[in-house]
C-alpha cells in the first residue's frame, strides 16, 4: 500500500506528461474587430463589404467594454446610429448608449445571465464555446472536426471547421490563449485584432453619462441570484450538486435559482419551440457559473420532482438527438454521485457539452470545458452540505491517475477507424477535407489506426440512449 502511494505521488508530480495543449490562462485583452459580409464563391475577387467595425476590451473581473459602428449602407441617407456598451461584473449591470439623427438614448439592463462580459457590442469572447471545441477536438484527435495548426505572425493558431446545427462554420483561434481571431458562417465574417502586449486600463470599463440624460432601466428577472450553494438548496427545495475537481484555476463565481423556463428540453433541442403547458412547472433549476481568467462554463440543473417527471423524455429526447449532434459520444461515470450513470457528451455552438441524468438529478455543462475537462468535472460532483468525510489522499490520488489516464493511447477500446476518444455512435460529419476559405488551405484529419494496431484492439461495451 505505503509503495502505491510514493509511486502515485511521483506519478503524478514527476512523471506526467504535460497537457497536449495549451491552458488559456489569459487574464485581460483589447483590440478592434471588423465585421464583412461573406463573399458568394463566384465573387471571391470582389472586395467584402463591410458591415460594422469597433472596438472590445475585457477583464478576468468579468468587466467588459466595447464600441460598435456600423457601415453605412449605400441606399442608406442617413449615418447608422453608434453603440458603447460597458459590463459591471459586481453590479451585474449593462450600460449601452446609442446615437441617432443627433440623439442619443441610453439604456441599463441588469441582472442577465451569465452575469460577466455581458456587452451589447460584438467581441471575441462570443465565440468561446467554438474555441473550447477546437481544443478538445486537439486533446482527443478528435476526426469529427477539421483542425490545422499554423502560425499568425509570431503566434501559433489552429485553422478549424465544422457543422454545428446543420450550419457550417470556420475559425481560426489563438493556441496560446484560446481566443478566436477569426470566424464566419458563410454569411458574415469577424476579424478581431488583439493587442497581446498592452492589457486595458481600469478606466476602460466606465461610461460617463451626462448630468440630465435619461436612462431606461430593465431589470432581467429571469434568475434569482443567491449568495452560496446552499442558499440555492433552500430555494429549489434540493441539494444542487457541486463538483470539487473543476479544472485548476476555475472557481465557482456566482450560484443562481430560476424557474425550469423550458429546461430540460431546451438543454437538448435548439428549436426555439415549447409546449403549452409546461411540465415541470413549480420546479427550479439551479445554476452555477465557474471562471477562470476570461474563460467561462455554465453547470446547470433539475432536482429529484424534474428527475423522476422526465424519465421516458429524456430518453426518447437523447435517441433523436444522437444522429445530429457533433461529436455525440456516451461513457459510465466511476465516482460522484452520478456514479454509474451514463453520461452523453457533445459539441455545441456554446462548447463542449455534458449531460447526465439519475433518478435524482438532471444535470447540464457547456462552455469552455474539452471534453475530458467534463468527464472530471461530473465525476466530481456531490451534493452541495454533503457528509464532510473527504476522500482519503489514495481515492484522490485515484481520481487524479485516472483522469490522466483518459489523455493516453487508447489500448482496448480503438476499434473504430471513424471515432473520437470513445466509440462515437454516430458517422463523421465530414469526408476528412475541409477548404478554408481563409486561407484556402486544405485541413487534413489525422490518419486512421493501422490494421496491426486495429487487430491488437478489443471490442468495448458500448452505451446506449434508449439506457438513460
Amino acid at each position: 500500500m505505503a509503495l502505491g502511494i510514493i509511486f502515485a505521488v511521483a506519478y503524478v508530480f514527476f512523471l506526467r506528461t504535460p497537457p497536449p495543449v495549451p491552458t488559456p490562462e489569459i487574464q485581460a485583452m483589447r483590440g478592434t474587430y471588423v465585421i464583412e459580409r461573406s463573399l458568394a464563391a463566384d465573387q471571391s475577387t470582389a472586395r467584402p463589404l463591410p458591415l460594422a467595425s469597433g472596438s472590445f476590451a475585457a477583464s478576468s473581473s468579468g468587466d467588459a467594454s466595447g464600441t460598435m459602428r456600423p457601415d453605412p449602407m449605400p441606399s442608406q441617407r442617413d449615418d447608422p446610429r453608434p453603440l458603447a456598451s460597458t459590463y459591471n461584473a459586481k453590479l451585474r449591470a449593462t450600460l449601452t448608449s446609442s446615437t441617432f439623427l443627433g440623439r442619443t438614448v441610453t439604456r441599463r439592463t441588469t441582472g442577465a445571465w451569465p452575469p460577466a462580459w455581458h456587452v451589447a457590442t460584438p467581441n471575441p469572447l462570443a465565440y468561446q464555446g467554438l474555441a473550447a471545441i477546437v481544443r478538445s477536438a486537439v486533446e482527443d484527435g478528435d476526426r469529427s472536426i477539421g483542425i490545422k495548426p499554423l502560425k499568425q505572425g509570431d503566434r501559433k493558431v489552429w485553422r478549424a471547421a465544422m457543422t454545428l446545427d446543420g450550419h457550417a462554420v470556420q475559425l481560426v483561434v489563438d493556441q496560446l490563449s484560446g481566443i478566436v481571431v477569426w470566424y464566419t458562417d458563410g454569411h458574415a465574417t469577424f476579424t478581431a485584432t488583439i493587442d497581446w502586449d498592452s492589457p486595458p486600463p481600469a478606466e476602460t470599463y466606465g461610461m460617463e453619462i451626462p448630468a440630465g440624460r435619461n436612462v431606461t432601466t430593465q431589470l432581467d428577472e429571469s434568475p434569482d441570484y443567491q449568495p452560496s450553494p446552499a442558499a440555492a438548496a433552500a430555494v429549489a427545495g434540493y441539494a444542487p450538486l457541486v463538483s470539487e475537481l473543476a479544472p485548476d484555476g476555475y472557481t465557482l463565481r456566482t450560484v443562481a435559482t430560476s424557474e425550469t423556463s423550458g429546461a430540460p428540453r431546451i438543454w437538448l433541442v435548439h428549436d426555439g419551440q415549447s409546449g403549452p403547458v409546461d411540465p415541470l412547472a413549480g420546479q427550479y433549476q439551479v445554476a452555477q457559473l465557474y471562471t477562470r481568467g476570461l474563460s467561462w462554463f455554465t453547470l446547470q440543473q433539475l432536482g429529484p420532482g424534474a428527475a423522476g417527471k422526465s424519465i421516458a423524455f429524456l430518453r426518447d429526447a437523447l435517441t433523436s438527438i444522437a444522429v445530429d449532434k457533433l461529436s455525440f459520444e456516451t461513457t459510465t461515470l466511476q465516482y460522484g454521485a452520478l456514479t454509474g450513470a451514463t453520461v452523453y457528451t457533445w459539441y455545441d455552438t456554446s462548447g463542449p457539452t455534458l449531460f447526465a441524468s439519475d433518478a435524482r438529478h438532471i444535470v447540464y455543462v457547456t462552455g469552455a470545458l474539452t471534453r475530458r475537462e467534463l468527464i472530471a468535472f461530473a465525476e466530481g460532483l456531490k451534493p452541495v452540505g454533503a457528509d464532510a468525510a473527504r476522500s482519503s489522499v489514495l481515492q484522490r490520488l485515484e481520481l487524479v491517475l485516472v483522469h490522466t489516464a483518459l489523455g493516453a493511447d487508447p489500448v482496448v477500446r480503438q476499434v473504430v477507424e471513424r471515432r473520437a476518444r470513445l466509440d462515437a455512435i454516430v458517422r463523421v460529419a465530414d469526408l476528412g477535407i475541409v477548404d478554408v476559405v481563409a486561407d484556402a488551405a486544405h485541413v487534413l484529419h489525422a490518419r486512421p489506426p493501422s490494421r496491426e494496431r486495429r487487430q491488437c484492439s478489443a471490442s468495448p461495451s458500448r452505451a446506449s440512449p434508449s439506457r438513460a
